[in-house]
Formats: C-alpha cells, structure tokens, sequence
C-alpha cells in the first residue's frame, strides 16, 4: 500500500459550523457548504479529486493535507492517524477517485457554547458571538435536516461519530443525531465540561450508550482553568467528573466509555504543566468504578496538541528568555509517567526551543500586553493575569 495515504477522502464526513463540509477536521480548505450545495456534490467535485490523485501518487495533498504534513514532520499524531486508524480494510492503490461512504461522521451544527475560552473566537462560540455583538454563522434549518437525512441513510458502515461544537452537549440535534446512531458505534465527544450535565439531554443519552470516548478539554486548573476558560466554572467541572465517574465501568458492565484529557500547550500552561500532571493523577479517584484499586493507569491520559494562535500566547513567537524556563517545566514534566505520543511531542518541544537564542521581542511583549488587556476589560478581571502568571506579568512591566 502507497505509503503517505490517508482514507479521509473517501471515507469521512466532516460538517463545520457555518456550514463548510470537508471529509476532516484538518481539510485546509473547504469542498462546499451545505447551505448552497448538496453532500454528495461537496463529495464528488473536482477539487477532492485532486485530492484522491494526489494521494494515489503517494504523496498528500500539499494544501489539504498540510496539517497533518506538519504533524508527521513534528513526530505527532494527527486526523490521518485517526482515520487510517478506522480504515484498516481501505486499500487506496485500488479505490478509484469517487467517494466511497462515511466511517467517521463529524456535524458541528453550530457554535453553541457556554464559554468563552480566551483563544476562542465568535465563529465557535455563541458565548463569544454574544460578547462581541457578532451575529452567529450556522447551517440553517432545512440544512440541518439534510444533514440528518445524508447521515440516516448511510449509518450503516459508521464506526465512529464525532461530537464536537460549540460544546456538544448543549447542541440539541446532538441528542436527535444519537436516536438514529447504531449500537455499535462510538461516539467521541470533545467538551469543556462545565455544563450543567444534570439537564442535558444529551448527556444523558450518552450515559446510554455502549462506546463513547469522552475528550476533555482543559488545560489548567482552578483559577488559572476559569482564567483561561472565561464563564467555565472549575467546581463545576470537578463535580461532572465525579457525575461520570459514577456511570462509567471496567470491566465495563455497563459501558465502555473511556475518558483523556484534551490539552492546548502555550504560554498559560507552559510553566505550569507538572501542576496539571498531578491533576490528571488525582482525577483517577473520581472514577472509582473504572480506576480501582490494581489498575495500572497513573493518571488520566493526556492528549497534548499544538497551539498557533492568537500569536499573543504562542509559544513559537518566544525567546529564550521564556523558552528557558519551558525547558526547565518540561524536563521535570518528562521525568513523571508519561505516554510515547506524549514524550514525543515535549521532547520536540524542547529540541526546537534549544535552538533558540535570542530574548523575547518588544513585538511579541506588546501584543501580550494588548491580549491581556483586552480581554481583562471585557471580562472584568483586571490584575488577574498579574496575580496568576506572575513570571509573565514582570517581563510585560520591565519592558513596557
């Protein structure tokens, strides 16, 4: 088999927020939208078949692909991991240049949300749309049920559906789409998880299900979470963990519902990272039926991913001065258990940051400042950022 494939092309269904319909996630580019076009044209035009030549050829798509290009090259997982991963009877020298059918199915039907992460944007948030007087992108209703129709009539080679918004368990076509869902099918859901799970029904039909693979995004904890994850609170995050503690088993009587935390590496969590790990050790008691006593896990497993923007709290835009003192985090953060997907990404990490040798630009200080201010002004927190990341707050006061 052709070396550099990915079965996404022919295999996967990914619906964004406004509307955009790719075959992934990481599709850079979009092949329609639902709102003008139908699936099936999105699907068969010219532009994926590029795509499917491409990859035929044995080499990705330099512009669609170039996601997980990046990925491969930083030694990290990536979408094309996931979906080969799914598609193991795929076979792309023999698939001609049509699309087969959906293994992976991810709609995002719109940007419900109840927080406004500080690297957010109104296009993923309603939180942030309202904030900022901006008027929500989404598929509109007819379009929605297309979606539903394309979904119901092709269920049957689904093995994985992927739940992400907004926050998945406040979009109520979530709860419609898991009705007609077969059993065998795993859902995976990504959610900040500071909902109020006790009335959201489509937690509640989740708990129902046999296969379910719960993301959960955070990155920091207490204060510097709700710093972070603006209107998120943290209490009430630790009180749903416990809620799903309690529902999922193993051996799983009941269920087989696994549970990873699903982490954004930058500069809020950069000299924090070991305070996480212990978090994520800590949270094994929270599900006592899953976790018990003899179980191997050290911890919950932390799924790390890139971070590129806002450029404000990107690590690539750092210099020594600040990567020095990721390095230090790092290498006590490597020398805690850690997963090879893990230490592969850290150690790169520290490899690039190494090659770096001058400090922080005037540039980069200004914009932080900018970032922080801003954001402190709409959600009333002046000093926050001062009182929490301390080491940060001194080189914005001495340069600026």
């Amino acid at each position: 088999m052709t070396k550099n494939y990915c079965a996404a092309p022919w295999r996967g269904l990914h619906i964004q927020v406004d509307g955009g319909i790719s075959t992934c996630c990481a599709g850079e580019f979009k092949l329609g939208n639902i709102n003008t076009d139908t699936i099936d044209f999105a699907l068969s035009n010219e532009k994926l078949k590029e795509v499917r030549r491409s990859i035929k050829s044995g080499v990705l798509h330099k512009e669609y692909c170039k996601s997980c290009i990046n990925a491969s090259e930083n030694k990290v997982k990536s979408e094309r991991d996931w979906h080969n991963s799914l598609n193991e009877d795929f076979d792309v020298d023999t698939a001609d240049l049509d699309y087969q059918f959906p293994v992976i199915f991810d709609a995002r039907w719109n940007n419900t949300c109840n927080s406004a992460c500080v690297y957010c944007l109104p296009h993923f948030s309603s939180k942030w749309a309202s904030l900022l007087s901006e008027r929500d992108s989404k598929p509109v209703k007819d379009n929605v049920e297309k979606i539903k129709l394309f979904f119901s009539n092709n269920a049957n080679k689904l093995k994985t559906v992927a739940m992400v918004g907004g926050e998945p368990l406040l979009i109520k076509e979530n709860a419609d789409l898991l009705n007609l869902i077969p059993a065998d099918v795993t859902i995976d859901v990504i959610s900040n998880f500071s909902v109020d799970v006790t009335k959201s029904k489509v937690f509640e039909k989740l708990l129902t299900r046999r296969k379910v693979l719960w993301h959960i995004s955070m990155e920091n904890i207490g204060e510097r979470y709700e710093y972070v994850r603006q209107e998120s609170n943290w209490q009430r995050v630790l009180d749903n963990l416990k809620i799903l503690g309690n529902e999922v088993r193993n051996p799983p009587e009941k269920n087989d519902h696994e549970i990873q935390f699903f982490s954004l590496y930058h500069l809020f969590n950069s000299t924090r990272l070991c305070e996480f790990k212990e978090f994520a050790s800590e949270a094994l008691s929270f599900f006592p039926h899953k976790f018990g006593k003899g179980h191997p896990s050290k911890n919950i497993e932390i799924v790390w991913q890139n971070f590129q923007s806002p450029d404000a709290i990107c690590l690539d835009h750092y210099g020594k001065d600040v990567l020095d003192e990721c390095i230090v985090e790092l290498e006590k953060y490597l020398r805690t258990d850690v997963l090879e997907n893990e230490g592969n990404f850290f150690r790169e990490k520290i490899s690039r940051f190494k090659t770096v040798s001058t400090n922080t630009s005037i540039d980069t200080i200004t914009k932080l400042k900018v970032f922080i201010d801003r954001h402190e002004t709409i959600f009333k927190n002046h000093g926050k950022f001062k009182e929490l990341w301390p080491e940060f707050a001194s080189m914005i006061d001495k340069n600026l």
